[in-house]
């Protein structure tokens, strides 16, 4: 007998070039196919992508009412997605005016496929520093109990979640891209070996991100120890092109760097990463995958803040700012890919259960809809008329 092969839809910005986003169909795609065997992911985002200009296939959203049929279930996300602010990228919107920016690729998904009887897993999205408006609360509670699953990525994002949902329902649980590890090949691939010739990386080399210096220290630092980076190349990687990544920011510090003339696919920056000595940077994808692959991060964001936080307690975490308070030597003596930290193998246990709850949801196969879809539709009428209540 033929196995079945399962056909899930995810949802999230996957059409933008931006590293972390485009990496979670791909995740996903690996962890359920070892759980459910023959596995087909649909990402949908606002904008259609085909190969060979993208490295999968990716359809509209405007497809979704059509495509529902044909899915055994939807996830949502991951990433910063649970979001209601209208800059998510420069020129970033939906394929049509009908539908509504920015929950067109989260919201409006979940309470479709939920609507349907298709389960609905939501796949540790994260939901960093927005408010959730007054019109979206009673969309919020309705996707929220009509979803199989619910996890988002950040305490921050499961205290936001935590009034729309009944008690217990929005569960914690690491970023989906700490399971990068398994991915990344123990041998390197021949792109990889196409990337150290086309960058002529013949000595150990640290990854930094061309982001807009901020007052780091880190350009300073780099001149007053350029000496003892001698012993290193440094590659200037962007991790979100739609952001504004560019070698540009470098300034006066361009002739240390050396860059690729094109932009890698998202498993290829991976391995980039988890060959370093280092990584420097913004971006949370770079610092995860660094951290999984047992590569020190000097990160330049506030590990106290929002979204950040969930990155707070790993020991090869550093602060990049920290750098001028403390010897060269310290920072030097960082330096060089390890096994992964304690506080990283820990998330792997509770992200297997994350995966094992989503392949459960899958398996469980269609029902009826929600019995809050039904009090939705009574409520409607007044919710329109009334939109402050």
């Amino acid at each position: 007998m033929r196995e079945r092969e399962w056909q899930i839809g995810i949802t999230g910005t996957f059409d933008v070039e931006n590293y972390g986003d485009m990496l979670f169909p791909i995740i996903a795609e690996a962890e359920l196919r070892e759980r459910l065997g023959r596995v087909r992911m649909h990402p949908f985002s606002y904008s259609a992508k085909t190969p060979p200009d993208w490295p999968y296939a990716v359809r509209s959203v405007a497809e979704l009412p059509q495509a529902l049929d044909a899915l055994d279930a939807m996830l949502i996300g991951g990433g910063f997605l649970v979001r209601f602010d209208k800059l998510v990228a420069e020129n970033y919107g939906p394929p049509s005016a009908e539908i509504h920016h920015p929950t067109g690729y989260w919201l409006t998904p979940a309470l479709m496929a939920a609507a349907r009887g298709i389960p609905v897993a939501w796949n540790a999205p994260g939901m960093h520093c927005n408010d959730i408006p007054l019109w979206a609360e009673p969309l919020l509670r309705l996707a929220l109990a009509g979803s199989a699953y619910v996890s988002v990525r950040d305490e921050p994002s499961g205290e936001a979640l935590a009034p729309y949902a009944e008690p217990g329902r929005v569960r914690v649980v690491p970023d989906s891209g700490f399971g990068l590890g398994r991915l990344i090949p123990a041998e390197e691939s021949a792109e990889m070996q196409r990337v150290r010739e086309v960058a002529d990386l013949r000595k150990p080399y640290i990854v930094v991100q061309p982001v807009r210096w901020a007052d780091d220290g880190f350009p300073a630092f780099l001149q007053q120890n350029a000496s003892r980076f001698a012993s290193y190349q440094l590659l200037g990687l962007p991790m979100g092109p739609v952001l504004g990544d560019s070698v540009s920011f470098f300034g006066d510090a361009l002739p240390h760097f050396t860059w690729l003339p094109f932009w890698p696919s998202p498993l290829l920056l991976a391995e980039i990463i988890g060959n370093a000595a280092a990584v420097i940077g913004y971006s949370y994808h770079l610092v995860i995958t660094a951290l999984a692959a047992g590569v020190p991060a000097f990160a330049s964001f506030d590990q106290s803040v929002g979204k950040f936080t969930a990155l707070s307690r790993f020991e090869t975490l550093y602060r990049l700012a920290s750098i001028n308070e403390a010897a060269p030597d310290v920072f030097f003596s960082r330096l060089g890919r390890t096994e992964p930290a304690p506080s990283v193998r820990a998330t792997l246990p509770p992200l297997a259960r994350h995966w094992d709850e989503i392949a459960k949801t899958v398996e469980g196969g269609r029902g009826v809809p929600h019995p809050a879809f039904a009090s939705f539709w009574q409520s409607l009428p007044n919710l329109l008329e009334n939109p402050s209540r």
